[in-house]
């Protein structure tokens, strides 16, 4: 292997040659680092997370979860994956560490030390109890609170990760978790993991609960929605009893069928598409309620959203076309009622973006609270991109999501150098107006500072 500085190779009359100039692809993480500190990142970190470290030889709780949150925003899937970010010290520099951790097992064996329940619940509390403070909630003043499951495939040795349902990969074993998070403002307000073969509503009332107790008192919760695992008697009656309005899908179990195929007045709401309504009462339940169904026509709507009716397979007219249904006790129209359904089936929304962007699915680890804390701490690293969106950037690169920014705002070449005294990044942008946009944005989160009680008794104990 030839180990000189200085190469004979040449593509397309251009010499191919190497630095040992200290370099990164990510220079935009300079902008991350300034939000960081504003925020008092590093002080909150330290305070909230339930372990500690002693040792003179640690990288330092800090310094792990910037390394965590880095790989997570470049775009890393696995503890692995450490190697994306190339140049450490660079970052370390960059987040005003003393060092990165530059192994996989270092971050693993800090998760491992999240042994139990308390230790991720003190977690949790803490880590919302501090986003609560920045978060700009008299911005947001009403919303609809949004409930769903998720199934997270896992493979290996994993605590929890049972067979159950997996529609996607049946037979493999999985985590269940229930997030809850703002439909309209986005931020995610709770997370807790599951075994993979628990029953869909095993818990969601605890679940509901411990959510509801987290929204600010100045914001008005319009409602619930919810997916079809918060289908249950009970919680209904407890969203009721509260007096909240509530949007829930509903498996088409086979009374429902029935009631759906005899309906005959329906209304057309776009191409291929007609929406009814009927009162119905669960053949377990004592009580009528409101049903609201929409059909598409999958032969005029390939990506048609909703299940069949099996029941009724061979009916020629039937079979062409994909049904939802929602129980609700909203008066709104039956058109609005489904508009507040369409984001979750919107190719954007929150947990497709939590899976694909954030990594929700990655950093596999045996101890199940181990992977609950992971799981936390990549909410988090979610909450505090839509805290960046919704304080700095304008109304359109507020609906984009990371892996568009990642590479207008994060991933910039840079080098680091001196100049003078001083230690200099020089970042690479070519174009006039991004570097203008980049300028602006540090302007603008240096001024940014906000009113943080580090000392809050929510703060490392639940």
């Amino acid at each position: 292997m030839q180990t000189n500085s200085t190469t004979n190779i040449r593509i397309n009359n251009i010499k191919i040659d190497f630095t040992r100039k200290k370099m990164t692809a990510y220079g935009g993480f300079s902008l991350l680092a300034n939000f960081f500190k504003q925020i008092k990142l590093k002080e909150a970190i330290e305070t909230i997370m339930p372990i500690q470290e002693y040792s003179p030889n640690s990288t330092g709780i800090y310094s792990k979860m910037v390394m965590y949150f880095s790989m997570i925003y470049a775009g890393a899937e696995r503890f692995a994956h450490v190697g994306y970010l190339g140049n450490k010290e660079i970052l370390a520099s960059i987040f005003g560490v003393k060092r990165m951790a530059d192994a996989a097992t270092t971050l693993t064996r800090f998760f491992n030390k999240i042994k139990n329940l308390k230790y991720a619940d003190t977690l949790s509390y803490g880590l919302w109890s501090y986003l609560a403070q920045l978060i700009q909630w008299e911005h947001i003043v009403e919303d609809w609170l949004t409930f769903d499951s998720t199934v997270i495939v896992r493979y290996g040795k994993q605590e929890g990760a049972k067979k159950g349902y997996n529609p996607k990969k049946q037979g493999r074993p999985s985590h269940q978790p229930l997030i809850a998070f703002l439909n309209k403002s986005k931020y995610v307000v709770h997370l807790w993991n599951r075994s993979g073969n628990v029953i869909s509503w095993n818990n969601i009332i605890a679940f509901f609960t411990s959510s509801f107790e987290r929204i600010h008192t100045s914001i008005k919760v319009l409602g619930v929605i919810a997916d079809s695992g918060f289908y249950v008697r009970q919680f209904i009656e407890v969203l009721e009893e509260k007096e909240l309005n509530y949007i829930i899908a509903v498996r088409l179990f086979r009374p429902l069928q029935r009631e759906i195929y005899g309906l005959t007045k329906w209304d057309t709401a776009g191409r291929g598409i007609w929406i009814a309504e009927f009162s119905f009462m669960h053949p377990a339940w004592q009580k009528e309620r409101r049903y609201i169904v929409v059909r598409q026509d999958i032969t005029r709507r390939e990506k048609a959203m909703g299940k069949t009716l099996p029941l009724f397979a061979n009916d020629l007219i039937i079979k062409d076309y994909r049904y939802s249904v929602w129980v609700t006790n909203s008066t709104e129209s039956p058109y609005e009622v489904w508009t507040k359904c369409k984001p979750r089936a919107n190719d954007e929304n929150t947990i497709k973006e939590l899976k694909e962007d954030f990594a929700l699915c990655g950093f596999s680890m045996e101890r199940f609270y181990a992977v609950e804390a992971a799981m936390l701490l990549r909410v988090f690293a979610y909450n505090l991109f839509i805290l960046f969106k919704q304080k700095f950037l304008g109304e359109k690169e507020r609906r984009q999501q990371l892996k568009t920014l990642r590479y207008k705002y994060f991933v910039l070449p840079a080098q680091m150098g001196k100049a003078g005294r001083d230690v200099l990044l020089r970042i690479s942008v070519i174009n006039k107006k991004i570097r203008a946009k980049l300028i602006y944005l540090f302007n603008c989160i240096s001024q940014y500072i906000p009113d943080i009680d580090l000392k809050c008794s929510a703060f490392g104990a639940q």
